[in-house]
């Protein structure tokens, strides 16, 4: 569920109907890698999760699968305005300028998970200023996206409107709140203290029922983050 959480999330919103395969990637089956190997034009070695399929489409990437679901599946009357492509332009742009950003603020999060044991604690404090340099970036973003209080309001990047944006960025804003302090000693509610705007956008997204019910477990997010990316461990942190 770790690397799916976004296209369930996304799902949830639209309220249809799905199946979800738990996959093993250490012992992927066959019909998943050639399903993948389908998808990514002969790529089958490398076959990871998640993997759409709709219909005779077969969907690859978090970020793609996520984009797919809000643009190409619909169910009466649930949530078909999270990428408004077709109907609000000036929406989706701002969709698209978000995630540009977010997607730096992800990749501050990795440097701050990735330093290795060779420079330590001062790689940490490093890389935590350039993490808290990239969220200062994004209250910018959300503030000058603030909807005002007579259009309706709302916490989320287009007022009270549940986007693409927030399916995307929701599963990494639930592990900022448990692997940095898991990891690094940080305490990230202290660290969010500067970004008041951006504070409200998170909890808004955090409080969100489609993302309550497709979070992954906390243990899980500790595995992956130990499996994957964490070499060091600062000292004194809950990990050691």
């Amino acid at each position: 569920m770790t690397f799916c959480s976004a296209a369930v999330d996304c799902l949830l919103e639209k309220g249809v109907p799905f199946e979800h395969r738990i996959i093993d990637l250490g012992a992927k089956p066959d019909e998943f890698v050639s399903k993948y190997r389908k998808a990514s034009s002969g790529v089958g070695g490398f076959a990871k999760v998640p993997l759409l399929e709709h219909g005779d489409n077969l969907v690859i990437e978090s970020d793609v699968v996520a984009k797919y679901i809000a643009e190409q599946v619909h169910r009466g009357n649930f949530n078909d305005s999270m990428y408004p492509s077709r109907s609000n332009c000036d929406a989706c742009q701002t969709i698209d300028n978000f995630l540009e950003v977010w997607m730096d603020v992800v990749d501050h999060y990795y440097d701050v998970l990735t330093v290795p044991p060779s420079v330590g604690e001062k790689g940490v404090a490093k890389t935590m200023n350039i993490f808290e340099s990239s969220l200062s970036v994004l209250e910018e973003v959300l503030s000058q996206n603030t909807a005002p209080v007579e259009s309706g309001g709302g916490d989320f990047l287009l007022g009270d409107m549940f986007s693409l944006a927030e399916c995307i960025a929701a599963p990494w804003v639930q592990r900022f709140y448990v692997t940095l302090p898991y990891f690094r000693s940080v305490d990230f509610q202290n660290t969010m203290l500067p970004f008041g705007r951006t504070t409200k956008w998170m909890e808004a997204v955090c409080r969100r029922k489609s993302v309550v019910e497709s979070k992954c477990p906390e243990e899980e997010m500790i595995a992956a983050a130990r499996k994957y990316y964490v070499s060091y461990v600062t000292p004194g942190a809950p990990a050691i």
